[in-house]
C-alpha cells in the first residue's frame, strides 16, 4: 500500500511542479556531502541572487547604490555583512520595489507569515521554490526512517496545512499525500478523543504538527490513560519552540523518538533534528541562515543572536538576511550521524518571548517554561504582561480541583525574586484561545 502512495505523491507533486522528484533526488544526494562542497553550492547560488535582484528588483539596485555596493562585492557568506538587516517593517514601506520587473514570466503563489505577533506578512513563493521545500521537508523526515508514501497524521494550523476552499480538493490532497489532518485550533478534551479514535483507525507511521498541540495531545493521552492502538516510529514538531519537559512527555507516550524541526516559507530557512540529537541540521540547498548580533554582525557557535534567512531560489521576491524574529544558538559540534551540515544548537524562541521587568532584568519565556514543568496539573500557560510592574498569568489546569493556594503562592514567589515587585493576578481557565494559525502564545507583551 506504501507502493501506491509513494506512486501518487511522486505523481499529485509532479502535476503541480515537476521538479519534485529532481529536487528530491538532490537533496538525498548530498545529504552526507563535505560542508565544503556545500558551502561552494550555497555561494555561487548566492551569486546567482544577488545579481538578479540588483537588476531586477527597484529596492536591491537602490539599496546597492545607496550602499556604493556593485554584485561583485557580495561573493561569500561573511559579504553579506555589508548588507542591513531587512525586516518585515521595511518590506511594507517598500512592497512595490519589491516587485522584480520580470514577474509577469514567474510562476509563484501569493502567501502569508502566520501573524503570530498580530500582523502578517504578504508574499510571493516561487511554485519552484516551494516544490524544493516541500522536498527538503520529506528527503530530512528520512533522518527519521521517513520514505515517501509512508502515513503521517497531522495536528496543526495554516502554518504548515495549507488548505483552499474545496473540502473535496483538500480530502484528495490529504489522500494523496496519505495524511490524516486535524486542526490545532480546538484542543479540547472531546476533540482529543475525537484525533485518538480516528488515528487509530488510520494507524500513522509518523505524527507531526505543533510542538505545543502534540504536546497537549499526548499529555491528554496519559492523563486519561487512553489506548493507542498504533505505533509511530517518530514524532516530528515544528513551527514552535520544543520544551525538554514537552519532549518527554511525547517520548514517553508514544514510546518513539521527537524529531524536532524549525523552517519558515517565507525566507526558505529550515534544519532537521537527526537520530544523534546534537542539534538540528541547517538546510544548506534552498537557503543561508545566519546568527547575527543586533548590527547584523554574524555570531561564532555558542552565542546566542536573530536569526536571518536568505532564500536562494525565490526569485519572486527575493528576501536577503530577512529577520525571522526567531533566536537561535549555533554549535561547534559536528554531528557524529556523517552529515557535515552545520548544526543549529538551539532556536531560543521569538524575539518577543520575554518579559520586561522593574527591576531592570529581560525574562524569557525559557525561564516560563521551567517553572510551570514543576507542577504537573498546569495543562497549558500564558503570561501576559500590561505594564511593566503587571503580569497576568493564565492557566489551564488538568482538573480544576488539583489547583491549590500552595502552588499558586510558591508560582508567584519563584517570579517575584526574578522580576522584583509586580501586580500577578492568576486566572484559571478553561482554555487558552490560539493564534490565527493555530499555534499556542505562551508569552504576550503588550509594552515596547
Amino acid at each position: 500500500m506504501r507502493i501506491l502512495h509513494k506512486i501518487l505523491l511522486i505523481m499529485g507533486c509532479s502535476l503541480y511542479d515537476r521538479s519534485f522528484l529532481k529536487y528530491y533526488n538532490l537533496v538525498k544526494k548530498n545529504e552526507f556531502e563535505s560542508y565544503e562542497k556545500l558551502r561552494k553550492y550555497q555561494e555561487g547560488k548566492l551569486r546567482e541572487l544577488i545579481h538578479f535582484a540588483y537588476e531586477n528588483v527597484p529596492y536591491y539596485r537602490k539599496l546597492f547604490n545607496n550602499l556604493s555596493l556593485k554584485p561583485v562585492d557580495i561573493e561569500s557568506i561573511k559579504d553579506l555583512e555589508k548588507l542591513p538587516i531587512l525586516t518585515k517593517d521595511i518590506i511594507r514601506n517598500n512592497r512595490k520595489d519589491f516587485i522584480p520587473y520580470n514577474l509577469d514570466k514567474q510562476r509563484y503563489v501569493n502567501k502569508s507569515t502566520g501573524g503570530s505577533t498580530g500582523n502578517p506578512l504578504q508574499y510571493r513563493l516561487s511554485k519552484s521554490d516551494r516544490t524544493l521545500g516541500f522536498a527538503i521537508l520529506c528527503a530530512n523526515w528520512g533522518y527519521a526512517g521517513y520514505e515517501l508514501g509512508d502515513k503521517i497524521g497531522a495536528i496543526a494550523g495554516s502554518a504548515l496545512i495549507s488548505t483552499t476552499r474545496s473540502v473535496l480538493q483538500d480530502n484528495l490532497k490529504a489522500f494523496i499525500l496519505n495524511r490524516k489532518i486535524f486542526s490545532s485550533f480546538d484542543m479540547s478534551d472531546e476533540y482529543m478523543n475525537e484525533i485518538l479514535i480516528k488515528l487509530n483507525r488510520f494507524k500513522p507511521k509518523y505524527l507531526w504538527g505543533y510542538a505545543s498541540s502534540i504536546y497537549l495531545f499526548a499529555k491528554h493521552i496519559r492523563n486519561n490513560s487512553l489506548r493507542i492502538n498504533f505505533n509511530l516510529d517518530g514524532v516530528f514538531t515544528t513551527a514552535e519552540t520544543l520544551h525538554d519537559y514537552q519532549r518527554k512527555i511525547i517520548e514517553d507516550t508514544f514510546s518513539c523518538e521527537v524529531f524536532n524541526q524549525y523552517g519558515l516559507n517565507d525566507c526558505g530557512v529550515s534544519a532537521y533534528e537527526c537520530r544523534m540529537h546534537q542539534g538540528l541540521h541547517i538546510d544548506m540547498i534552498r537557503s543561508i541562515l545566519e546568527v547575527v548580533d543586533d548590527d547584523g554582525n554574524q555570531l561564532g557557535a555558542g552565542e546566542e543572536g536573530r536569526i536571518l534567512g536568505t532564500s536562494l531560489h525565490n526569485f519572486a521576491m527575493p528576501f536577503i538576511r530577512y529577520d525571522t524574529g526567531d533566536l537561535g544558538i549555533l554549535s561547534a559540534k559536528k554531528c557524529p550521524c556523517g552529515r557535515e551540515s552545520p548544526l543549529l544548537k538551539k532556536i531560543v524562541g521569538r524575539v518577543s518571548d520575554f518579559i520586561y521587568a522593574p527591576n531592570g532584568n529581560k525574562i524569557h519565556g525559557e525561564f516560563f517554561s521551567h517553572i510551570f514543568y514543576e507542577f504537573d496539573w498546569v495543562k497549558q500557560f500564558q503570561i501576559v504582561q500590561k505594564r511593566i510592574d503587571e503580569i497576568i498569568i493564565r492557566i489551564v489546569p488538568d482538573s480544576k480541583d488539583r489547583v491549590n493556594d500552595s502552588d499558586l503562592g510558591r508560582l508567584r514567589k519563584i517570579i517575584i525574586s526574578r522580576t522584583g515587585r509586580v501586580d500577578i493576578t492568576i486566572e484559571i481557565c478553561d482554555d487558552i484561545e490560539p493564534t490565527k494559525a493555530g499555534k499556542w502564545r505562551f508569552i504576550v507583551r503588550e509594552i515596547e
